[in-house]
């Protein structure tokens, strides 16, 4: 569900980092502590160099930055990653460390007592509501002009992707955190995978698209030696894990033409609630036929992520609503193939939810820093493509290690890449060399990991038959104030509650269908028609700072 700003709730907070670890990742450098006057334009003093120049400062500086660390992980002064951008920027670096568990905690109790370093980078779900606070407080300084002058990078991101542009924007027009946006070729829209083996074995050649052409295939399935094990009784045609896996992401749409199947969407330029329209009434009415006909494996709404995968690596189900990485790599040796979105008798239309690939508010600048130009350049610095890499450097570096060093093509198409010994694979890069997610930066890598035949198919499917269907559903990063997200906050988690509940009853017959009105009216009496007024401002917001 949608993440609202809240307001930060601060009480019997004291200042300092407890629980935070602080380390340099190199020596020399200032490392004195900041004034509490207003921030100092290095460029005036003229220490930092002109744009595209390296190393970005003449004398070398040191910029102190609070992260979050995952567990298990070093601390970042022990990465070959920020040692090497100290050798091409003359930046050092000093880090105060937090644990996953203990990030929020220390990073507000370290911004209410006033005790902040230069920067915070890999903010966490809070980021939208820390930029909306902390931002216009001027804690965290306006990145705005910065960006326009200093960062060339993050500048020409925001005008291809009007989106990232926009995730960005705060309530009052400017930009106060920068955001991890990423595009690689393992996501997936939905997860409706199944093994050809067992269309096969029922005698069906083509790839369902609609949702009679499924239905004729789960029936085949159920009645026949799909799995080829010799017993045509012990075949689940169809599972998943609840309603919000294949459920949302690949019924629902069939039916109601919009790809949120648990959420708000956008359809003809107005805010639209999938579980309220008058379709998702027909997605009820054919999922209750699969349930009643064993089509649906029983225990979708009460088994475990650990009873599902047995089930899944037992070759026990047909449409497995999982990766095919999840399979046994040993055991498995026929393709996969991922369903297209369906169309159905309400929708002609394949939709497909566009994957998540911005997290917003991954790095700021406080006011603290006494060198915010040469911050915002070194920031840039990981928004850079691989043809503007400087020294090797650009945000594909953080995700994989150099290039030639770490890992390398397998060929000119780029279409494939391999781990260079002793690396083998992104456990042994967060060992050693970076944090491959959520830190700043741009990263486009659509080539493959090879080696992985699962992986492989995986991704071969995705790109056929997921990719061209990609359709954005309500903006992810839209902006409430506070006063819509208190209000919006409480109505969405009773509809969600709601919705899950009579939707899980609906398929499961304990619930008569004939009573969908009445569900839809209990809908609009927890607040759904408010609800929607709060959707539809935020979105006229968000539409304006996509220009």
């Amino acid at each position: 569900m949608k993440k609202w700003i809240a307001m930060v709730l601060c009480g019997a907070l004291c200042a300092g980092m407890i629980g935070c670890d602080g380390q340099n990742a190199s020596e020399g450098g200032n490392t004195e502590g900041k004034a509490e006057t207003a921030p100092v334009d290095a460029e005036e003093s003229g220490n930092v160099t002109a744009v595209g120049e390296y190393p970005i400062v003449k004398d070398p500086i040191t910029l102190k930055i609070m992260g979050r660390k995952d567990p298990g992980a070093p601390n970042w002064d022990e990465l070959e990653l920020f040692k090497r951008l100290t050798e091409i920027t003359n930046i050092n670096f000093e880090f105060e460390m937090c644990e996953t568990e203990t990030f929020a905690e220390q990073k507000n109790i370290a911004l209410v007592g006033g005790e902040y370093p230069d920067m915070i980078w890999r903010d966490d779900a809070a980021a939208i509501t820390d930029e909306e606070t902390y931002g216009p407080q001027g804690i965290f300084i306006d990145l705005t002009d910065l960006i326009d002058k200093y960062a060339p990078n993050i500048k020409a991101l925001m005008e291809e992707r009007p989106d990232v542009k926009a995730s960005m924007t705060a309530l009052d027009g400017k930009i106060y955190g920068l955001p991890y946006v990423f595009e690689t070729a393992t996501v997936q829209g939905h997860v409706g995978f199944f093994d050809s083996r067992w269309m096969e074995n029922v005698g069906i050649s083509k790839v369902p698209e609609t949702t009679d052409e499924l239905y004729e295939m789960l029936k085949a399935f159920k009645e026949q030696d799909a799995n080829g094990n010799g017993d045509p009784n012990d075949e689940i045609p169809f599972t998943c894990v609840g309603l919000t896996t294949t459920m949302q992401d690949l019924l629902i749409p069939a039916f109601t033409g919009v790809p949120n199947g648990l959420g708000f969407n956008t359809k003809d330029g107005e805010v639209v609630y999938a579980p309220a329209m008058p379709e998702y009434k027909e997605f009820l009415t054919f999922a209750n036929k699969l349930y009643e006909e064993g089509l649906l494996d029983p225990e979708f709404s009460t088994q475990t992520v650990q009873q599902w995968q047995a089930k899944m690596k037992s070759d026990m189900c047909g449409v497995y609503s999982g990766s095919p990485t999840g399979l046994d790599p040993e055991t498995t040796t026929t393709e996969q193939l991922s369903l297209p979105p369906l169309t159905s008798a309400t929708n002609d239309k394949k939709v497909l939810k566009q994957p998540i690939n911005l997290y917003p508010g991954r790095a700021f600048i406080t006011d603290k820093c006494e060198d915010p130009v040469a911050a915002i350049r070194l920031l840039d610095m990981f928004y850079a493509t691989p043809e503007n890499a400087v020294d090797g450097f650009s945000g594909l570096t953080a995700f994989a290690g150099w290039e030639g060093e770490h890992w390398e093509y397998t060929d000119e198409t780029k279409s494939a890449y391999q781990w260079i010994d002793p690396i083998t694979g992104f456990g042994d890069i967060n060992k050693t060399v970076s944090v491959n997610m959520e830190l700043p930066g741009y990263l486009s890598f659509r080539a493959m990991p090879s080696g992985s035949p699962l992986m492989e198919n995986k991704v071969e499917q995705v790109q056929e038959m997921q990719e061209p269907y990609y359709t954005a559903s309500y903006p992810t990063n839209a902006r409430f104030s506070t006063e819509e997200s208190e209000r919006g906050n409480v109505i969405e988690n009773d509809l969600y509650n709601q919705v899950v509940m009579m939707t899980t009853k609906f398929i499961t017959g304990e619930e008569s269908i004939d009573n969908f009105d009445a569900y839809v009216e209990t809908l609009n009496q927890i607040g759904l028609p408010e609800l929607l007024t709060i959707k539809e401002a935020a979105l006229e917001r968000w539409n304006e700072a996509m220009k």
